[in-house]
């Protein structure tokens, strides 16, 4: 049962107390019975006094924050404040937080602790952490790669290949291509255009900085087109392989050579058989 107290009582002090659990619970009842006592018209919120080992009395958050950081992390070890320092930070190695979070974890479990109500008890290492909170603020986690590959084959429809080697064999041969030639064609395209896919590859690679409202992410993408089959040359090549083409060949360049001998009067190509 904690002592009463009157307004103007000296505060109790740690050291009168065992140093032991049961002393510390006395010595935050008396405290508190202290404080409700130097205010009686105002209601005490429910936060028990943060008491650190090695500390005489109270502290208040900046004190402890200072404590932690200036005090237990270089104690000697063995010493009260270092157990409790490597204790609390042995939790959080444990979960994966990095060294560089220590301090941001120990500022929030101060502030729990001096939080009304939060059930602390005056002591921050019950704080109970969200480690994900603090593994993604500020690092960098590692890249997720992912990869498409997509092969496309081009089926050419009867009319679209009766219109290529019709249009090839009339420049070629001067003439218009047979339902055979056609029906020919259209097999031998897109037997060719199988073997000829075009492919798409993508490799995308993310990179997410931070968590929450606060985390970015960022994609880089690589992607490279191969074309696919052209129907172009091999239209030209099946329309020359033809039987006629040969003559048709011979006609033309037998012109192109008349055409070459009398120059631009395309009337001295009379002239040439009459004499």
């Amino acid at each position: 049962m904690a002592k009463k107290y009157k307004k103007g009582d000296p505060a109790p002090k740690v050291a009168d107390y065992p140093k032991n659990s049961a002393g510390k619970a006395r010595y935050q009842a008396d405290y508190k019975a202290w404080q409700e006592a130097q205010n009686p018209t105002v209601k005490e919120l429910d936060i028990p006094p943060l008491m650190l080992p090695g500390l005489d009395g109270p502290v208040d958050a900046q004190q402890a924050r200072d404590w932690f950081q200036f005090t237990a992390a270089k104690a000697a070890k063995g010493t009260p404040a270092r157990k409790y320092y490597d204790e609390f930070v042995a939790r959080l190695a444990k979960a994966g937080i990095p060294k560089s979070k220590y301090n941001s974890v120990w500022a929030d479990a101060v502030s729990w602790t001096l939080s009304p109500g939060s059930g602390s008890k005056g002591d921050p290492k019950m704080y109970q952490f969200n480690a994900s909170d603090y593994t993604g603020s500020g690092t960098a986690k590692a890249p997720a790669t992912s990869k498409s590959k997509t092969t496309t084959t081009t089926q050419y429809s009867p009319s679209n290949a009766g219109a290529t080697i019709n249009n090839t064999i009339e420049q070629e041969l001067g003439r218009t291509a047979s339902a055979d030639e056609v029906a020919a064609y259209l097999k031998g395209v897109n037997e060719k255009a199988k073997l000829e896919p075009s492919v798409y590859s993508n490799t995308s690679t993310t990179k997410v900085t931070g968590s929450g409202a606060t985390g970015v992410s960022n994609t880089v993408t690589q992607a490279t087109q191969s074309t696919g089959f052209d129907p172009t040359i091999f239209a030209q090549n099946f329309a020359r392989s033809l039987p006629d083409y040969a003559e048709s060949f011979a006609a033309k360049n037998f012109l192109r050579i008349v055409e070459g001998l009398i120059g631009p009067d395309r009337t001295a190509i009379g002239k040439v058989v009459e004499q």
